[in-house]
């Protein structure tokens, strides 16, 4: 018997995409893709937004690989991706998603406050918003429609954490998110294709990295920018 979780994807139709006969349509609704692995949550949270007459959630998910998924089929104008504490990459799903779905504004609906070097390592990577998942209703409307119109939204919460602890020392974003792709184990070639960099690139991106923290080589480059919370 299949389950919810288990469908590979959940089309929704909304009344918001059928016109009414003589009566001229209004603009498009901004169209949603909203991934979770909690079938209620996911479900509820669906029901909230298409209650929106400018809002519309056309695809819904169950994990991350059927996120990325539907976002090459259906280009969603945002992505609202919630996650759960065993979600293995934040972060990387969501530049996965825009990679998927390029202009998509992708928004992670996390657990818990994220550390600082995880939050940082959000923005590198192109998340649009990052909210806590406890967000009230109209907090999380207001965030999507935000996001919808270009904008960037982010749990006071978390702001002031990074404030609080500084930007990330002297490396560039860039050069923030070659390292983290060479940290979690991509070679040059791979991690120049994740970023849509050239891997001399990439290489130029690692040596000034090294050069900002005086490390003896890329390794070591990584684990001072993990210790400083840059990473």
């Amino acid at each position: 018997m299949t389950t919810a979780l288990e469908r590979p994807l959940v089309q929704r139709a909304t009344a918001h995409r059928f016109p009414v006969p003589g009566i001229a349509a209004a603009t498009d609704p901004t169209g949603i893709l909203l991934a979770d692995g909690h079938h209620l949550f996911r479900s509820g949270l669906g029901a909230l937004l298409d209650r929106e007459e400018d809002l519309a959630v056309v695809v819904e998910a169950a994990g991350g690989e059927e996120a990325v998924a539907a976002a090459a089929r259906v280009r969603p104008a945002v992505a609202v991706l919630g996650l759960d504490p065993e979600q293995p990459d934040g972060p990387a799903l969501a530049r996965q998603v825009q990679q998927a779905a390029p202009g998509a504004a992708v928004l992670l609906l996390v657990p818990a406050l994220p550390r600082t070097a995880e939050l940082r390592r959000a923005l590198v990577e192109g998340a649009s918003g990052v909210l806590l998942k406890d967000v009230q209703a109209p907090a999380l409307i207001a965030a999507v429609r935000e996001l919808a119109r270009g904008g960037r939204v982010y749990d006071p919460r978390l702001v002031l954490d990074v404030v609080r602890t500084g930007q990330a020392g002297p490396l560039s974003r860039r050069e923030l998110a070659v390292l983290g792709e060479i940290a979690a184990g991509s070679t040059v070639r791979e991690a120049a294709a994740a970023l849509s960099l050239s891997p001399g690139t990439v290489r130029n991106y690692v040596s000034a990295a090294i050069a900002k923290t005086r490390a003896r080589n890329r390794c070591d480059a990584i684990r001072i920018a993990r210790e400083c919370g840059w990473l």
